[in-house]
């Protein structure tokens, strides 16, 4: 039997990134359990499956790189959604036997939970110790050395932020007609970073969901998305999520050419 093919990526060769933030299937699984307001123990695994294959599908879109593990782990949902339409086996005395198929991946889960409640605290507990213990200034410089490079959401999660994504994309999609497509047309994302830092005053907040509704393409909104995350890793913003909204705001580092000389697209 022949495997399905994704379908093709709409979005350039020059727009792919790597985001290494993903904490695994098992992070995702979590963050659907908590969102959707369900207990772990008694896990909806059609909904949760269905949901899972739409972030799926979303990184795709975005040409993200997806792990192997979250592939493996959309196959065993489905294989557990499959065990749970099944007719359960019954004794001889007609008593159904007590066997969930949910219950190692509520197993798993549930270790996974604890395992990240004790690193949280244990980084809460560092960052305490690390304001008790002031570090040199030489010390300083190495640890921004080795920072350079790593994208920093500070409070919003990467799931959060692609959940809000995909719901600007929906309700683009619902309000806009079908876009008319230009030959020659394109957005480029550093033409996107330099929109954004001209429109950024500093100590004011940014409505970044505002600023992607007001765009005129899905292309546009693209490349503009991918701008606040070039923007976040090179620490020339700072993220923050309210009711209802997401909140840029423009540090005090400065752009430096060569930084911007090696976004593509």
């Amino acid at each position: 039997m022949s495997t399905p093919q994704s379908p093709p990526s709409l979005l350039p060769a020059a727009w792919r990134v790597r985001l290494p933030v993903f904490e695994g299937p098992l992070d995702l699984l979590l963050h659907l359990i908590r969102i959707n307001e369900v207990e772990i123990t008694d896990i909806p695994v059609a909904m949760i499956c269905e949901q899972f294959h739409q972030y799926l599908q979303l990184m795709e879109e975005l040409n993200l790189d997806v792990a192997g593990e979250y592939v493996y782990m959309a196959a065993y949902l489905i294989h557990l959604k499959s065990r749970l339409l099944l007719p359960r086996p019954k004794t001889v005395d007609g008593e159904e036997i007590e066997d969930d198929p949910r219950q190692d991946l509520v197993a798993r889960l549930i270790e996974y939970r604890r395992l990240k409640e004790v690193a949280q605290t244990l980084a809460e507990v560092d960052s305490v110790r690390q304001g008790m213990w002031p570090r040199r200034s030489d010390e300083l410089k190495t640890i921004a050395r080795q920072a350079d490079g790593q994208l920093d959401l500070g409070e919003v999660s990467l799931f959060d932020l692609l959940k809000s994504f995909r719901e600007v994309l929906a309700r683009f999609e619902r309000e806009h007609p079908p876009p008319l497509h230009l030959a020659g047309e394109s957005y480029s994302v550093r033409e996107q970073i330099d929109r954004l830092l001209g429109l950024m005053d500093p100590g004011r907040p940014y409505d970044l969901l505002d600023d992607l509704r007001a765009l005129r393409s899905r292309g546009e909104v693209v490349a503009a998305f991918l701008a606040v995350l070039e923007l976040a890793r090179l620490n020339l913003v700072r993220l923050h999520q309210t009711a209802g909204a997401i909140l840029l705001y423009r540090t005090t580092r400065q752009a430096l050419a060569h930084e911007l000389e090696t976004i593509q697209g």
